[in-house]
């Protein structure tokens, strides 16, 4: 049906280039109701296919969603930095898992140019969560992208921490819960 619609619709911009004889006016009525009539021999298997997808959509689960609360982006004047209060949290609370910094996706079947994962939280020498410290513009660049696909291709848990946030330790928390 593909082919179809490509060659009426090249067929019809060649005539419409030049509608001005009574010939290609001709033409592009004939072309008009050919391409009526083939979407119309499929137009009862593309409502199908609408419905289908409408249906499926509406009975799609919710993706996960956490409420956080007001206070966990309050501005608090510690001192420390995003990297160093994860740190803190994944020592006093999941000393059970091994932690590595600044990490190459190459180490999980990576090729290319990448963005290193900033932290990657291990259970058992398998990432059980990879995290990435971003700025305001990092999810533009094509580096950070390529990471994160090779992260979620393979089935690892992938969450940013927002660096110029203020990310509180219960906050933080919180969020490692969720994964780990």
């Amino acid at each position: 049906m593909a082919g179809l619609f490509d060659k009426i619709l090249k067929e019809g911009s060649e005539l419409l280039k030049d509608v001005a004889s009574e010939e290609n006016k001709e033409k592009a009525s004939e072309l008009l109701g050919s391409l009526k009539d083939a979407l119309g021999e499929h137009a009862e298997s593309l409502k199908e296919i609408v419905n289908e997808y409408q249906a499926e959509k509406k009975n799609a689960k919710p993706e996960k969603t956490v409420n956080y609360e007001p206070e966990d982006f309050e501005e608090v004047e510690d001192g420390k930095t995003c990297r160093e209060k994860i740190l803190e949290v994944l020592a006093s609370e999941f000393s059970n898992y091994t932690v590595k910094e600044n990490v190459s996706p190459t180490t999980l079947g990576g090729t290319g140019r990448f963005m290193d994962y900033s932290i990657v939280v291990y259970d058992n020498d398998k990432p059980a969560l990879i995290m990435m410290l971003i700025g305001k513009t990092t999810t533009y660049h094509r580096e950070y992208r390529w990471s994160r696909e090779v992260a979620e291709k393979n089935g690892y848990a992938f969450i940013n921490f927002i660096e110029h946030y203020p990310n509180r330790p219960e906050y933080i928390s919180k969020r490692l819960h969720q994964y780990l």
